[in-house]
């Protein structure tokens, strides 16, 4: 799924199951008696590493990995679940991707003793990876940001190692258009100042995003199209209740 930076994604659940990116080898992966064959993982955890170059998504075929790391967990592989919760994490704000992804792992510690690792980076990177995602999930963006580009040393792993932030190019521009998408639902308009804070943008590059968004500046406020959830008009509810549809009630009470 490419990155999209218009105010409120399309609510697809096509797209979510069956995503245009995923080819049919491993649709019949996914899908097929195949899927607990670990000897299929190879396949699955390239994929995995396509989305990440190509800035896709594809959930349940991740979700297929962590089951196969749960039904085989001397084959646990650290990198790869690292970057199926950092996909989860950037993927949407308020849905249960990032909790199902959690749900199939078992702690940190128990999956490296499974492997016999003795690189702790995910006892630290995942503890990080769920605090960000209570960020996320509470729209505490500026919060966020002063985590995501903290010195802490599971912020320092994670962008340090080439096999995680660095290796996905698209997480920051992905991380705004789903920050972006909660604030648009929510407002019509935002300060300028305050929506660079959100997107940990400089507020001279707020405009050019903006634009690119579909969004317009006025004066030092950016202003948010109508998009149904942050449009809300007054609604006049009338019912028509006949005396017979309360007889039982009327019945009832007398007792």
């Amino acid at each position: 799924m490419a990155t999209s930076t218009s105010p409120v994604p399309a609510k697809a659940l096509k797209e979510w199951h069956t995503p245009e990116s995923r080819t049919e080898v491993i649709h019949e992966l996914i899908h097929g008696v195949d899927r607990y064959n670990p000897s299929n993982l190879s396949f699955m955890e390239e994929y995995l590493q396509s989305q990440v170059t190509n800035s896709e998504y594809d959930l349940l075929a991740n979700l297929a990995v962590l089951k196969l790391y749960q039904f085989n967990p001397q084959l646990s592989n650290p990198d790869v679940i690292i970057m199926i919760l950092t996909k989860s994490l950037a993927a949407t704000v308020h849905g249960p991707d990032f909790n199902l992804c959690l749900a199939l792992l078992r702690e940190p510690s128990a999956i490296l003793h499974d492997i016999e690792s003795e690189d702790d980076t995910l006892i630290a990177v995942m503890p990080f990876l769920e605090n960000l995602h209570e960020l996320v999930r509470s729209c505490q963006f500026t919060k966020f940001w002063s985590e995501f580009n903290g010195s802490s040393d599971a912020a320092n792993a994670l962008h340090s190692n080439q096999n995680y932030f660095p290796a996905y190019k698209g997480l920051v521009p992905e991380l705004r258009a789903q920050f972006a998408s909660s604030i648009a639902a929510s407002f019509r308009r935002v300060r300028v100042s305050q929506l660079a804070r959100w997107l940990d943008l400089p507020a001279a590059e707020v405009p050019a995003w903006a634009k690119e968004a579909g969004w317009e500046i006025d004066g030092d406020v950016a202003v948010v199209p109508a998009n149904g959830d942050n449009d809300v008009k007054a609604g006049v509810v009338k019912e028509n209740v006949e005396l017979k549809q309360l007889t039982k009630l009327v019945a009832a009470a007398a007792y």
